[in-house]
């Protein structure tokens, strides 16, 4: 940790003297000697970093150098700011400026602190003596410091599953056959030491196919450290009903799960559980059997912990074993190797023993197999084997032998990245245990904090990137989930990674959950407040020397003063939610600003000289929320808002923040220096909503947003609202969007409220939408026609809602074409396209090979196509109910869910309907003039599920008869005539989550 420290360090010092600012401060003597001590210090901190581990003396004397190595950078960045407000804008500095009292006064302060600072690295430096560190040692087990690792072919994502057949088809066989026969409710954990795998396990036994058969309702939970019986409640509710019902009160909590469980075979899988209070437990298991589920009903708990397992348990547990030494080779090999690199003998000879030293854990061995993937020394591998990390016990550790070893195998390979990439991975001790971390989120911050930086011609957020696909590779993060068009939007951390990151932190990282912070240690650099609302004392903060982070995601810091914050700060990053916030003037080293419900930026925002990043979140409440003179943020990279409808304009002149590349949301105003043609010269990237286009006032001025030229824009959105004063309500609109052409590298396009009846020019080309991924066109009432949306070869998901006239969603020509129409898309959303007749104008064409879920909503005459591949199927508002059902039949039958709702003039369903034979789940709701179900419904043998709604016809036949038509539905074990689940509302329109 001090050696990756350090090296910003000397690398901010040798800038601090290439910029001449030693000499504008009158500091270059205590430069040279801190150039020199830092130097000498460095050289021996490797043997130093290895020795810690077993001397507490010398772990002490790294933190002193860690302490003062803050202090430094601190003094540095100070030198930077304070002669960045000296200059003027253009570059040269004020005659008056030199002479004026706070600049003398502002010199002899800093030539004060590098005095003491240099005094403070000297001392450092004769102490480090008494160590007798070896000058130049290079660890066995680290690569040098130059050696770039290079980026592989592929991404290796999860771990296989390797070696768990057994114990999966063990667990499975358990809760399919023994435990369904019992009418209590069956409690099962399965145990294990950390980086067996007990959460890859049960995710297996959680999604297999006889599981998903068996259960009627299946919920998965991370409990983690938390065990929160009200906590854990409301994630029973949300998993259940699909939606967050906002219920405060632990009793109706506890009403609501007895109404998602009663009379359901249901599997609740407790992941990572640590509480051994017996109370909590009881509290939460008694609130489980009073919902009464069906037989079968059944909790599986994994746990590190044999106590955990004795009080949760109503069966043995199952203990999860290493893994075997063929099953631990066939692990490392995967990782090592991969597919097409050959296995030498010397290789697999080293790898067999380091696979060994890993003790059959599967962490380890894939974390340890990810360093080697594109190393073809020896001697690394033998570096690696040879390591005396592999023979030291940490004194104070309570860990098992085995554990040891695991924790060892993590450490080999934290010290075999290279320095930068450390300090970006122990930096997420930040984040709780199974957080979901947000990737760009974490880049911003490790940007804040100085741990990334531009190199050479690639942009700092490109080598945050590169960093975190490092990282990634190399297992130390896992989990990541990718967003709608295919980019990693969230990943974790293992619990064991969390645990060495923080274990390399010690107290310069605190997350902070609950009860009233009162004190923090002076090292504290990096702190996380987790539920912590009004408790926070922020007299804690008045020893602490040097610090950097403040991320407040609890219920809010109400009414903040900043000047609260100890004096001597140096914030680069804060995350707040206020209500009211205080002036910024003294945090003028922020590089990173969230903010959440504020009413309007205080105007001493400007003042944030060197601030990067600015995310707002349900903020506005006033017309004019942005300040003026905020175009003074000229290092503003990033300016993000969310859920904000309250801000009616951006800031005035936005296209003067020449480093802008983050805007994710634009609103067009009504004046020149609000409209499009601010964004002329801005190189975004990501995504762009560009609102209020009803404001444009002439066509040239869409011409000159130049989406065209950014070629790093992925997603744009483009929305027309329906104001009848707009300014530009006599531009023609279709002349609007020929000007917006976006570059021809968008994977997500969305447009809402064009009133135009023809499209551009570039909306028709297949060449500019080649390589979209999404579209989704709302309230283009007056459209004729649609982009070629067929011939689009990567579309997968398409989003259709209330448009007028259009008859076919395709109406290209197909005469020659040998390729397949919509050859990659999944999902189909269809609503209010009431003249809709085909997919396609061409009939006969071979298309739709991998559709899997539509919905098709408010259509009068549609004709269902050939769908071979759909599984799921919600039909709703259909005038030609009959004939479409009939299509269903004979052109879906592969449908596993069929939705059928508010088909009024419904009255039979096909007698053929048997022939849906994989149909599984059923529900009818608002078809008030069906009055059978046809005979051949007792041929559906694999339905699970049907649930009907008001269809009062067949409700009161069924109800009113008790003969063979009854008999031939009473061996589905769930039916429901009296409730619908919730999560067959429609999602509501929106942009923003994209």
């Amino acid at each position: 940790m001090a050696e990756a420290l350090l090296g910003i360090v000397l690398e901010n010092l040798g800038s601090f003297v290439q910029d001449q600012l030693a000499t504008y401060w009158g500091v270059e003597q205590q430069t040279h000697k801190l150039s020199s001590n830092l130097t000498a210090i460095r050289a021996v901190l490797r043997d130093a970093e290895r020795k810690q581990i077993t001397s507490h003396a010398v772990k002490d004397w790294l933190q002193k150098l860690t302490d003062a190595a803050y202090v430094l950078d601190d003094i540095l960045d100070e030198c930077s700011v304070q002669s960045k407000m000296l200059h003027s804008d253009d570059g040269q500095s004020s005659c008056l400026a030199y002479v004026h009292p706070k600049h003398i006064l502002c010199r002899f302060y800093i030539g004060k602190r590098m005095k003491d600072i240099t005094q403070r690295f000297h001392d450092i430096h004769e102490e480090r003596l008494t160590f007798e560190l070896r000058v130049g040692v290079t660890e066995k087990q680290t690569v040098n410091d130059d050696d770039d690792w290079r980026q592989t072919s592929s991404v290796i994502t999860e771990p296989i599953f390797c070696g768990r057949d057994k114990d999966r088809e063990k667990i499975v066989k358990f809760l399919v056959e023994d435990a369904s026969s019992s009418e209590d409710l069956t409690i099962y954990p399965i145990v294990g030491m950390g980086g067996l795998g007990k959460t890859t396990l049960a995710k297996q036994v959680f999604n297999d196919h006889e599981i998903s058969k068996h259960f009627d309702l299946r919920i998965w939970i991370c409990v983690s450290d938390d065990f929160n019986v009200k906590r854990i409640l409301q994630s029973i509710i949300e998993c259940s009903i699909g939606q967050n019902p906002n219920l405060g009160d632990l009793e109706a909590r506890r009403k609501r799960v007895e109404e998602a469980l009663q009379s359901k075979r249901y599997l609740l899988v407790l992941d990572d559980v640590w509480n051994e209070d017996r109370e909590k437990w009881k509290e939460l298991k008694g609130m489980l059997e009073c919902a009464k589920g069906a037989k079968g009903a059944t909790i599986v708990v994994t746990t590190r912990l044999q106590e955990v397992a004795s009080i949760m348990g109503t069966h043995p547990a199952y203990s999860l074993t290493a893994l075997s030494e063929d099953d631990s080779w066939s692990l490392f090999k995967h990782h090592a190797f991969g597919l097409n690199r050959e296995e030498r003998e010397e290789f697999v000879t080293i790898g067999k023993e380091i696979t060994r030293k890993c003790v059959g854990s599967p962490l380890a061995i894939k974390t340890l197999g990810s360093c080697f993937r594109n190393e073809n020394e020896i001697k690394q591998w033998q570096n690696i084997k040879e390591s005396e990390i592999w023979d030291i016990r940490e004194v104070s550790s309570s860990l098992t032998n085995d554990e040891n070893a695991i924790m060892r195998a993590l450490k080999l390979s934290y010290f075999n990245l290279e320095l930068s990439l450390r300090r970006c991975f122990s930096f997420c001790a930040i984040f709780p245990k199974d957080f979901e971390i947000d990737r760009e989120e974490l880049i911003h911050l490790w940007m804040a904090n100085g741990f990334i930086k531009q190199e050479g011609n690639v942009e700092v957020e490109d080598v945050g990137n590169k960093v975190w696909k490092r990282l990634y590779d190399r297992s130390f993060f896992q989990e990541a989930k990718a967003n709608r068009i295919g980019m990693i939007k969230t990943f974790k951390m293992h619990d064991l990674f969390h645990d060495l990151a923080q274990s390399i932190m010690g107290e310069e990282c605190v997350v902070y959950e609950e009860g009233k912070l009162t004190r923090l240690s002076n090292r504290v650099h990096y702190l996380r407040l987790l539920n912590s609302n009004k408790f926070v004392d922020m007299a804690a903060f008045k020893k602490v020397e040097s610090f950097r982070t403040l991320l407040d995601f609890g219920l809010g810091l109400h009414h903040v003063n900043i000047r609260l914050l100890p004096s001597n700060h140096c914030l680069r990053a804060l995350h707040i939610r206020s209500t009211l916030f205080s002036p910024l003037n003294d945090l003028s080293h922020l590089r990173y600003l969230s903010l959440h419900r504020c009413s309007v930026l205080h105007s001493s925002i400007c003042g944030l000289q060197k601030l990067q990043i600015l995310k707002l979140e349900h903020c506005g409440g006033s017309h004019n929320f942005f300040p003026e003179h905020m175009t003074q943020l000229q290092d503003l990279r990033h300016l993000v808002i969310k859920d904000c409808p309250k801000i009616a304009e951006m800031l005035p002149n936005i296209g003067k923040l020449g480093h802008l590349r983050t805007l994710n949301t634009f609103a067009v105003g009504s004046k020149l220096e609000y409209g499009l043609a601010e964004l002329h010269g801005l190189s975004l990237v990501g995504k762009l909503h560009i609102r209020g286009l009803e404001n444009v006032s002439n066509e040239w001025e869409a011409k000159e947003a130049n989406l065209m030229s950014k070629k790093e824009l992925n997603r744009l959105y483009l929305s027309w609202s329906d104001s009848p004063n707009s300014q530009g309500s006599n531009v023609s609109v279709e002349r609007v969007l020929e000007n917006l052409e976006p570059p021809s590298t968008l994977k997500s396009f969305g447009m809402k409220g064009y009133l135009g009846r023809k499209l551009s020019s570039w909306m028709r080309s297949v060449v500019v939408l080649k390589d979209l991924v999404e579209v989704m066109l709302f309230d283009c009432f007056f459209c004729e026609e649609l982009p070629p949306l067929g011939k689009l070869p990567h579309l997968k998901r398409v989003e259709l809602r209330r448009i007028r006239n259009v008859k076919w969603i395709d109406g290209e020509s197909y005469e020659g074409v040998e390729e397949k129409a919509f050859p990659s898309l999944e999902k189909l959303n269809v609503e209010n396209l009431p003249n809709l007749e085909r997919l396609l104008r061409d009939e006969g064409v071979e298309m739709l090979p991998r559709l899997s879920q539509v919905r098709i909503d408010g259509v009068l005459n549609f004709k269902v196509p050939h769908l071979p591949c759909v599984e799921e199927l919600d039909a709703r508002d259909i005038k030609a109910a009959t004939s479409f059902m009939e299509g269903v039949v004979e052109n879906v039958t592969c449908l596993k869910k069929l939705l059928i709702a508010s088909m009024r003039d419904l009255k039979v369903l096909p007698e053929k309907l048997s022939r849906l034979s994989a149909l599984q789940d059923l529900k009818i709701l608002e078809c008030e003039e069906l009055r059978s179900l046809p005979s051949s419904f007792q041929r559906l043998t694999n339905l699970s599920k049907l649930s009907i709604l008001n269809c009062h016809r067949l409700e009161e036949r069924y109800k009113r008869e008790t003969g063979n038509d009854w008999q031939f539905i009473a061996h589905i074990p769930n039916i429901e005539l009296e409730s619908f689940p919730s999560h067959g509302v429609k999602p509501a329109l929106s942009f923003s989550g994209q």
